[in-house]
């Protein structure tokens, strides 16, 4: 097998504990964000309408809002290293690391811009609102992040069964993630009350189920710094070299020692 490709997807092992405690610390984040989703107790739609919801100070919607910021930039940290951690177990299935690191990426960035929209309209609102409700990205947040969470989390979970990368059960458990998302896509059809398990914005497709990906995350951070990196004399076509003789060299005679016919 050539190396040479295995040895330029490999980075230092350093780089490799960033990528296990940027997940570790995205999921620290975000469950210190999500309870702040409940400071205020749900009013049902009958009583306070769909649009108006729960009214919350401004301050809970911006440290609500900063957390999540946080959090999605620490998981895009880890999402830019999980091509690295599938290609340096395997380089042939190293696209499989680069379309799930590229999914990642594209909800962090998705899920920031919905969350930023939030909060800006929280600074721009004399009242108390819910932005939940009062805001409508429930799309960006909803069904747009499930189906890249569904591609990540399919791509990732084939390619570390496949390459090795990291133990079976992270990739088995990456299957079970896809199929929670894949079940809340549809929810952008169940209305937008956020008091409800299973809507565009519920606290079931949504919460819940973003909460569960980002403790899953967490074990995952934790399988990659628990991985034992390859040694230099396994990934290095030079080291590989020094242990014998190439094949193409291997039975050419030394010159030094084949014996010439002096003719003088």
């Amino acid at each position: 097998m050539n190396t040479s490709l295995l040895t330029q997807l490999s980075p230092p092992d350093s780089a490799r504990r960033w990528i296990g405690l940027s997940a570790i610390l995205g999921a620290v984040l975000a469950m210190a964000e999500l309870p702040l989703y409940f400071v205020v107790p749900s009013c049902p739609a009958a009583e306070c309408g769909v649009d108006t919801g729960s009214l919350m100070p401004d301050e809970v919607i911006l440290v609500r809002t900063l957390c999540n910021f946080l959090a999605l930039t620490m998981f895009l940290v880890f999402m830019s290293g999980v091509r690295f951690v599938i290609g340096r177990a395997d380089a042939r299935y190293e696209w499989f690391g680069a379309l799930a690191g590229t999914a990642g990426v594209a909800w962090t960035i998705v899920d920031m811009v919905a969350k930023g929209l939030e909060g800006g309209t929280a600074i721009r609102t004399v009242a108390w609102i819910d932005p939940t409700r009062s805001v409508p990205t429930y799309l960006l947040y909803g069904s747009i992040s499930h189906l890249l969470l569904l591609v990540f989390a399919l791509a990732f979970g084939f390619g570390v069964l496949r390459s090795g990368a990291l133990p079976r059960w992270v990739g088995w458990t990456a299957f079970v993630i896809a199929a929670l998302h894949l079940a809340a896509v549809p929810s952008m059809f169940a209305g937008y009350d956020s008091s409800q398990f299973y809507a565009a914005n519920g606290w079931g497709a949504v919460a819940s189920f973003n909460g569960t990906t980002a403790l899953w995350l967490a074990a995952v951070g934790i399988a990659v710094l628990a991985r034992k990196a390859p040694s230099a004399a396994e990934s290095s076509p030079a080291a590989a070299s020094a242990t014998g003789p190439r094949p193409d060299t291997a039975s050419r005679p030394d010159p030094a020692a084949t014996p010439s016919l002096d003719l003088a």
